[in-house]
């Protein structure tokens, strides 16, 4: 018996490989397609590291364009080795993570020595409400000193656009929104899930709101549509005041539908909290 378990951990390799491979060709493929029709979308200079999928690469151009203080809000962590705003943070951006699992909570504590770093980053473990998110977000910029941040990213699997409109009812306006959207839908197609408070995921397509409804939702408080990644997961958008760096297309032209098989992409060794661990410290 002792024998065959090197045999089957090869096996299991080999073929976590493979699907890796063909994982990255299709991913590739898309954005070849995309690039033949929109060689200046955003998407395309999407890049992994910390995000769950190339989100990375996206937030970095984006603020290449724009003036910010590098600060931030991310709500939906889980234990945040793979989340938006990860890799902001080694290089020295300033913010805070909302998670409202506990033991996800234990987790990054232990992960970076401590869950409060003055002046650089706070984990709050609370669940956000369309009648609290308003609160986290000043107090946040309260702890980083600004009046507004630069980056709002929110992905809950729920309730999503309820506390967005939450967070935008009360007059913050983040510089760039990251939201997490359903992919099902194409515009105009306008369609989310109703409010429950204690709503969860329950790992079918009931979640989130279409990007329709986001796009028409952010338009009111004067937020226009960016990019949305490859896999269709999420949705960036400007602050009017920002958006004369941009060219902007439709929220036809720029829908993703979800791509489930080229989501969370392979990003070599598993990650880790230790670089931003040796950052906070520093």
């Amino acid at each position: 018996m002792s024998k065959m378990k090197p045999i089957v951990r090869s096996f299991e390799t080999w073929i976590s490989n493979i699907a890796s491979i063909s994982q990255t060709s299709e991913y590739r493929a898309v954005r070849e397609e995309l690039r033949s029709r929109q060689p200046d979308n955003l998407a395309l200079q999407g890049f992994k590291a910390y995000s769950q999928n190339d989100e990375d690469g996206v937030i970095a151009a984006i603020f290449n364009r724009i003036p910010h203080n590098r600060t931030f809000l991310e709500i939906g962590v889980q234990d945040g080795r793979e989340c938006n705003t990860h890799l902001l943070l080694i290089q020295g951006w300033r913010g805070a993570w909302v998670e409202a699992d506990r033991d996800m909570c234990a987790l990054v504590k232990a992960g970076l020595g401590g869950g409060e770093f003055p002046a650089k980053f706070r984990l709050i473990e609370d669940y956000a409400r369309p009648d609290n998110v308003a609160a986290m977000y000043r107090d946040v910029c309260r702890f980083v000193q600004a009046d507004d941040l630069d980056l709002f990213s929110l992905d809950i699997d729920g309730n999503d656009l309820f506390v967005l409109e939450g967070l935008l009812d009360a007059g913050c306006r983040p510089g760039v929104l990251c939201l997490e959207y359903n992919g099902r839908f194409p515009p105009p197609i306008s369609v989310g899930v109703k409010y429950a408070e204690d709503r969860g995921w329950s790992g079918d397509d009931y979640y989130g709101a279409s990007l329709q409804l986001i796009a028409d939702v952010c338009g009111r408080y004067g937020y226009k549509l960016l990019t949305c990644t490859v896999c269709g997961s999420n949705a960036f958008f400007v602050r009017a005041d920002l958006a004369e760096e941009f060219e902007f297309r439709s929220v036809a032209d720029l829908w993703q539908p979800l791509r489930l098989n080229i989501t969370v992409l392979p990003g070599g060794h598993p990650p880790s909290l230790k670089f931003l661990r040796d950052a906070l410290h520093a």
